[in-house]
């Protein structure tokens, strides 16, 4: 085995400036043009030219001694390319890679996990940069139509001509000239040497060449400077094991984090009033809250028996098996790396707790499950499912690690009175559908973090439970968390995330998503500490259009206060209205985890009020279940003007009573 070159230490600031790769990637009309027509997005390669201490992501920061650790990303099939196939072929493609003297030179361990996992539309996977160039690039269709014209080889035998052509990419003779004569060296490779050696340098050296390491030099480099670049490609690439089969990879973007983003507050939004002339029940509704966790041992969502809530969460009096909370299932998305990886034993902590006959099962669910994703097979939710609950029994189940999703879930289904077991409360806390069953699927953390392919796996799993039952089970969803809007690189609304919420609505369940909390900057100018409100704010999943995107206001005094200043503003990326509502969002009290409750602020506060608001006209008018589009239409049209701009408000505050009577 060939000898690990040394590494820059990790003490050593080996990132390159943000700058400087975008005048490599962007230092030219041409160039552009090459950089969008690779199949790997721009934030990726801005991602991998960051160093262990700029990087924030939770990999990055548990591996400080790592200077290039892995990255994170979404690898989308090309056309109708099963996701699992594309894994199972990049598996393969890894496992020569990481045997071959290019790629040890980079002094990484070849032992290091991938972590590749798929679901139903995408291949999530941790790799190293020489991963990325070596592995998943050839698989591409780009790399097909550009191998068609050149061999690596040309990057030695040419480099004179790549040289003198990279000074003015814009203007390159030489170039067009050897593209009109179908010979070697196509102009789509000057982005190749501009971007992918740079990256290699740093990688190799631990800095950037001197002609390069200010933005301003990138414009006056000569062809000495960029023959040490393109050099440097040719060692990242050279030896590529050949891929020889159909293009499997359309593009490859960043695994985006996600983040999180009741008293009076359904007087405001008059639910309470709705709920009382209507005579209205949500019993026979079921909402998924796609968040931290809902704490399934809470008195705010036992059943009630002679008014009271029961006196204990999973069994009764009398020590028998019972669940006596209205949380419907829990499950547990956020070890779902391990579980998708098929090549790894290892489980989530949660699961490694377990012994016994339960342990047996578990394990040999996990060897079926693995099984099926090394041939490549579709996801098997019956297999995963299993792993991914969490039982309603003592003893095994366990509280979710942070309080966000707890305190969602009170604005919207909450019944806790004082009268239950000693409550210790000023006044009775009920939520928008105090009967309303849920389903708490946990996709963020006890740090409140997460990423967009957990996020997309729990609103597949919607789908799956849906389409494999007789009448639908979950009605509606509720995500109050926020994933920024990735502008360079999608259209806006068209990210992962937002295509799995459409498909989702799409599917006849109502999709609401918090607008965001990134309605207010401040910047520092020559001037000092500035504060300004921060249009086109609206974050994802909330961009998709679909979705019913909520925003926030004052609790009781909305049109004293208007609309929060930290709610997300729109319009979107691409020019549409967003918020589509607003509703209360400051100052919420609802239940937290272990029997207590508190104030909670943000868009995360306001979607529940929203989700409570459909489900009330869902219970109300049968007709509507499974019409999505119908719902969002009457509560927008419906909705109270605060006469404020659209762009802040939407159609206006949210109002239930309005909405019911209009139908």
């Amino acid at each position: 085995m060939a000898t690990k070159r040394a590494r820059p230490r990790a003490t050593k600031d080996t990132s390159i400036d943000r700058r400087i790769v975008e005048r490599l990637m962007f230092g030219s009309g041409k160039v552009r043009r090459f950089t969008q027509d690779s199949p790997v997005l721009p934030d990726v390669w801005l991602e991998y030219a960051k160093s262990a201490n700029e990087r924030t992501d939770p990999y990055a920061r548990q591996n400080v001694d790592e200077p290039f650790p892995p990255v994170r990303v979404l690898l989308t099939p090309f056309r109708e390319t099963p996701p699992g196939l594309m894994a199972k072929e990049l598996r393969e493609r890894l496992r020569a890679e990481r045997a071959s003297k290019p790629w040890l030179a980079f002094g990484h361990s070849p032992e290091t996990p991938t972590r590749i996992c798929y679901n139903l539309t995408t291949v999530a996977a941790t790799l190293y940069f020489e991963d990325l160039i070596r592995a998943v690039v050839p698989m591409s269709e780009w790399w097909r139509r550009v191998a068609a014209k050149w061999v690596i080889e040309d990057l030695r035998k040419r480099v004179d001509e790549l040289a003198e052509a990279l000074i003015d990419p814009e203007h390159a003779p030489q170039m067009e000239q050897l593209e009109r004569r179908h010979q070697s060296l196509p102009a789509d490779i000057l982005w190749l040497v501009r971007v992918v050696g740079a990256l290699v340098a740093v990688r190799k050296e631990g800095a950037l060449p001197e002609a390069f390491d200010k933005p301003e030099k990138v414009a006056t480099a000569q062809p000495r400077d960029w023959r040490l670049l393109v050099d440097r490609v040719y060692e990242g690439i050279k030896g590529i094991t050949p891929y020889k089969g159909d293009a499997l990879v359309y593009s490859v973007s960043l695994n985006r984090e996600a983040a999180p983003t009741i008293a009076r507050s359904t007087l405001a939004v008059k639910a309470d009033a709705a709920r009382r002339l209507f005579d209205i029940s949500c019993a026979k509704l079921k909402w998924a809250i796609v968040d931290t966790g809902v704490d399934a041992r809470h008195p705010a969502f036992r059943t009630r028996v002679d008014g009271k809530a029961a006196a204990k969460p999973f069994t009764d009096d009398k020590g028998s098996p019972r669940n006596n909370t209205r949380i419907a299932g829990t499950y547990d998305f956020t070890g779902l790396d391990l579980l998708l990886d098929g090549e790894t034993k290892d489980l989530p902590p949660r699961l490694k707790k377990l012994s016994g006959k339960r342990r047996k099962d578990i394990e040999k669910h996990v060897d079926e499950l693995n099984t099926a994703l090394l041939s490549g097979k579709a996801i098997e939710w019956q297999l995963l499912e299993p792993l991914l609950r969490i039982p309603h029994i003592e003893g095994e189940y366990e509280d979710p690690p942070h309080d966000h999703g707890t305190h969602v879930a009170g604005i919207l289904a909450s019944e806790w009175r004082r009268v239950d077991n000693n409550a210790p409360l000023e006044e009775d806390l009920v939520g928008v559908c105090p009967d309303l069953m849920l389903y708490d699927l946990r996709v963020l953390d006890g740090r409140g973090r997460g990423d967009e392919f957990s996020v997309m796996a729990a609103l597949q799993f919607i789908r799956y439970l849906n389409a494999t039952s007789e009448y639908m089970v979950v009605h509606g969803v509720n995500l109050s968390l926020s994933i920024p809007h990735d502008i360079a690189n999608y259209a806006c609304g068209r990210t992962p995330v937002c295509n799995e919420a459409e498909r989702l609505v799409g599917a006849g369940v109502v999709v609401v998503a918090a607008a965001g909390n990134q309605g207010y900057r401040r910047y520092t100018t020559e001037e000092g500490l500035t504060e300004v409100y921060n249009s086109i704010s609206i974050t994802d999943p909330g961009n998709a259009d679909a979705v019913i995107t909520v925003g926030a206001t004052h609790r009781f005094r909305p049109f004293t206060y208007g609309v929060s200043y930290f709610s997300s503003r729109g319009p979107t990326g691409d020019g549409r209205i967003k918020p589509d509502l607003v509703a209360p969002g400051e100052k919420i009290t609802a239940p937290l985890p272990r029997e207590s409750y508190g104030l909670k602020d943000g868009t995360s506060m306001a979607a529940p009020h929203v989700s409570g608001a459909a489900a009330l006209l869902m219970a109300r008018y049968n007709e509507l279940l499974g019409q999505p589009d119908r719902v969002k239409k009457i509560l927008c049209e419906t909705a109270t003007d605060l006469g404020r701009e659209r762009y802040f408000q939407g159609r206006g505050m949210l109002d239930v009573l309005r909405a019911l009577q209009s139908v």
